[in-house]
């Protein structure tokens, strides 16, 4: 059996589909918007990372195959993911707050890289800085003993649908010759900045790369 629609009754049926659609949609956005909602609440009732809630162990990651690699400070009970060679992820218990840490970042000057770094980040949707400083930091790792690393922190904020907003430590860093070494961050919402940094500042005064 054929079956010949008019143009009118084509027409109809292909409203009836697409509303069908649209409703499906919806209510798929409804339910995604809900569970957004729901993760947002559960981390903003959180108590704020203070630094006194950290302690820190030393990690290390590189190429298994050579001596090659990097050691530093991380939170203790955090989660290590090793995302390249030389760049690990490290997660609390809780998912709210991270510490990223690069040890293959481009040789660059440091004003070149924090420029390139700024223009990166004011792509990102709602980007807002909060403060750029400048600092340095006597190593305390035993292989770069006597050594000062100098470095740029650029704090910022950027809302996030299923987090709220989040708040992030990014820091530049320079061991030798005013040119950038390493690249760290440590992330979450903007009540647990004291902490973030002072994971960040753990991190930065630890970091070694061997050889």
């Amino acid at each position: 059996m054929k079956f010949h629609l008019t143009r009118t009754a084509g027409l109809a049926a292909a409203v009836a589909v697409l509303a069908g659609g649209g409703l499906a949609t919806a209510a798929v956005a409804g339910t995604t918007n809900h569970a957004n909602a729901t993760v947002a609440n559960a981390q903003a009732a959180v108590p704020a990372l203070k630094p006194t809630q950290l302690s820190f162990v030393e990690k290390s990651w590189g190429d298994p195959k050579t001596d090659v690699g990097v050691i530093t400070l991380t939170p203790k009970g955090w989660t290590m993911v090793k995302l390249s060679t030389f760049e690990a992820k490290f997660t609390s218990p809780n998912k709210v707050w991270n510490v990223r840490i690069h040890g293959n970042a481009a040789a660059t000057p440091m004003k070149k890289a924090v420029a390139a770094k700024l223009k990166q980040l004011h792509a990102v949707k709602g980007f807002k800085l909060i403060s750029q400083t400048n600092g340095k930091v006597r190593a305390t790792s035993p292989y770069m003993e006597g050594e000062t690393y100098t470095f740029t922190t650029i704090v910022y904020g950027y809302p996030d649908g299923a987090r709220g907003t989040r708040l992030v430590a990014e820091r530049i860093v320079s061991t030798y010759a005013d040119t950038q070494e390493f690249e760290l961050s440590a992330g979450g919402r903007p009540q647990d900045r004291a902490g973030l940094e002072t994971a960040v500042n753990a991190a930065t005064r630890d970091y070694v790369r061997l050889p």
